[in-house]
């Protein structure tokens, strides 16, 4: 196992810096303590006192990599429960199980996370102590549910919910939305996160629904911006929603599969920045959602998939998921043409459904595929990811100044997505400046 001191300087490596530009070959990063000190080339470099020297020859130094939307739920399910499962086991139990769904993160390269979560408020606390290895946790808490909305078990009762919900509180009206936020910053809360519209999670929950006004969103919002930093992420798949979530003046935009052009010029003016989440969005008909499977035979499902008897004849079949992805597909495709901001986000909810660590790195390969270049998708999860978690002023690049958040890569992580995402090819992971990972194992 490699030992690094409190002053070193990695040599002979080549730098992708996180602007979304080709490497930098034959360089060496100074790090001293916590943070990067200087950076240059191999030429400009001149030995100095009591400093430990690493040579990397054919290594490849990035930033570390970011999640800007998990779920560090701690719980276990599967499609057809979904949380139902998870909210019935004890919350020690689930708190537990997130510090090794955290160091999972860590492992494949992901240095920082935006999590939407109880358990984060606290997470971030103990890995920021420094005993035990994990991520950097931007935390927004539970997210902001309208009752009856995306982030409400409408299975159990009010009380069970507000109690056992991992991810949400239940808010009706500016007035509960304003108290609801005050309350999870008073526990300690990076950010707020609010649900603007249904998420299709639940037979009455279609996310073509729109689930708080533009007087209850614009609430949220001042009562986050009023605490200085404290930026507002919203979960959007409608366009009504998005329009809302716009002139709110939110700063993130989860999921987003249903931007116009109007939104989208709208969102580059404001500098908002969009989550897509595509691993999840793009396989949810095909992997996760028996109703859009083609195949007869399933076994009878233990819940129905309408609610309203209205809609008893219009169950998402083969076509609906067909379409549903085109739609994903076409409002990344217009995002991206038109210059908003792209950040990762794998939407990460529990296992088995979605492994930690290995679906944030799916969803590199997803903007990939889905039309970003290599250098472009790196730039998504590191400089971009690191101004959705408003930490852009001390993590996503690699340069004097910043926190020595760095992976050590043994190939060319600019050329194949594939790179990233084989976890074989991470040989160091550094968090603050400080050994996390090395060759898969927890350095502490």
């Amino acid at each position: 196992m490699t030992t690094l001191s409190n002053h070193y300087v990695l040599l002979n490596v080549s730098i992708v810096d996180g602007y979304g530009g080709w490497p930098a070959y034959d360089m060496f990063v100074h790090v001293l303590n916590h943070q990067i000190v200087k950076v240059g080339t191999m030429k400009q470099y001149k030995k100095e006192k009591d400093v430990q020297e690493l040579s990397l020859d054919g290594h490849y130094i990035m930033p570390g990599l970011i999640d800007a939307h998990v779920h560090l739920a701690g719980g276990r399910a599967d499609y057809e429960w979904q949380e139902l499962e998870v909210f019935m086991e004890p919350k020690l139990l689930r708190g537990m199980r997130s510090v090794y769904e955290s160091q999972k993160l860590l492992k494949r390269g992901f240095t920082s996370v935006r999590d939407i979560s109880w358990n984060g408020l606290y997470l971030k606390r103990i890995f920021s102590d420094g005993i035990l290895p994990g991520p950097r946790i931007i935390a927004c808490g539970p997210g902001l549910s309208r009752t009856g909305g995306h982030g409400d078990a409408y299975q159990y009762t009010e009380n069970f919910n507000q109690q056992e919900l991992f991810w949400s509180v239940l808010a009706d009206g500016p007035e509960e939305i304003r108290k609801a936020v005050r309350r999870i910053l008073r526990e300690g809360a990076d950010q707020i996160k609010i649900w603007a519209s249904g998420g299709d999670n639940w037979p009455h929950d279609r996310n073509s629904d729109t689930h708080y006004s533009l007087e209850e969103v614009k609430m949220c919002v001042q009562e986050a911006h009023m605490i200085q930093g404290t930026l507002c992420c919203a979960h959007v798949e409608n366009t009504e929603s998005l329009r809302i979530c716009i002139d709110a003046g939110v700063d993130t935009i989860e999921h987003g599969e249903c931007l116009d052009e109007e939104c989208a010029e709208a969102m580059v003016r404001k500098n908002m920045i969009l989550v897509p989440t595509l691993a999840i969005l793009l396989s949810w008909f095909t992997e996760f959602c028996p109703a859009a499977e083609a195949s007869s035979d399933r076994p009878k499902k233990i819940r129905p998939d309408a609610f309203f008897h209205r809609e008893f004849d219009s169950k998402p079949d083969v076509d609906y998921g067909k379409g549903f992805i085109k739609k994903v597909q076409d409002s990344f495709t217009l995002a991206r043409e038109k210059g908003v901001k792209i950040a990762l986000g794998s939407d990460t909810i529990y296992e088995p459904l979605t492994e930690y660590g290995e679906y944030s790195a799916l969803e590199f390969k997803y903007l990939v595929s889905s039309g970003l270049t290599v250098p472009e998708a790196i730039k998504a999860a590191t400089l971009t990811s690191s101004e959705a978690l408003g930490m852009s002023h001390r993590i996503g690049t690699v340069e004097a100044g910043k926190n020595a958040d760095l992976l050590v890569v043994k190939m060319d992580p600019t050329r194949d997505a594939d790179v990233l995402y084989n976890a074989e090819n991470l040989r160091m992971v550094i968090l603050n400046g400080r050994l996390a990972v090395e060759d898969g194992r927890l350095a502490y």
